[in-house]
């Protein structure tokens, strides 16, 4: 169970440095410097107008992101699969 707990803890302090997590933290970056981008998200809140959605869905940030997202959902994937791994082992037969 230590060594579980030894993981998860070394995971916390490195999970910010791994370059999924760096990328998608970047294109978020520039998503909020994009006013234009930022007003249509907004509006289509409001609105729910179908091609407000479609010319956010096309953008080419909003696209970027949605792209790294899922690159952060695979590793998150990929954690949750060695944190059971490790779990496991720490079982009793």
């Amino acid at each position: 169970m230590n060594e579980l707990i030894d993981k998860v803890e070394q995971l916390k302090n490195t999970l910010d440095d791994t370059k999924e997590i760096q990328e998608l933290k970047s294109v978020n970056e520039e998503i909020m410097k994009d006013k234009e981008l930022l007003e249509d998200i907004k509006k289509y809140n409001e609105t729910q107008d179908e091609k407000l959605k479609e010319k956010i869905i096309n953008h080419k940030l909003f696209r970027e992101y949605r792209h790294k997202e899922t690159e952060c959902n695979i590793l998150i994937l990929e954690i949750n699969s060695k944190l059971k791994e490790l779990k496991d082992k720490g079982k009793c037969c």
